[in-house]
Formats: structure tokens, C-alpha cells, sequence
């Protein structure tokens, strides 16, 4: 039971800095993955690429 609070604890973390970063360009949520200290911040930003249809492959070259 602990472990699925904690879940449920990042994956609103991770939703809500999601919808903060919806309309930002893809340049700016690179620099802004590629500058960021929490996990959290840079698996919302994956999310975003997956919602615009992009692949992990994608998602990868852009990021590295």
C-alpha cells in the first residue's frame, strides 16, 4: 500500500508539471529537459513528445 501512495504522489507530480509545460515549443522543453535537476520534471516532458505523436526513438535523438 505504501508503495502505490508513493506512485500516486509522483504520477500527480509528474501530470501536473505536464499540464504547466503543455504549450511550450519543442525547443523550449528540450533546453528545459536538458537543464533540469528533478525526475519528475524530465519524465513530464517525455510525456509531452509522446503526446505529440513522436517516437521514442524520436524522443531520444531529440534529448541526447
Amino acid at each position: 500500500m505504501f508503495n502505490l501512495n508513493i506512485f500516486k504522489a509522483i504520477s500527480t507530480e509528474v501530470l501536473s508539471i505536464k499540464n504547466d509545460l503543455e504549450l511550450n515549443t519543442e525547443i523550449q522543453l528540450i533546453n528545459k529537459y536538458k537543464t533540469a535537476k528533478s525526475k519528475a520534471y524530465k519524465e513530464a516532458i517525455i510525456y509531452i513528445f509522446k503526446d505529440r505523436g513522436y517516437t521514442r526513438l524520436e524522443i531520444g535523438q531529440l534529448l541526447e
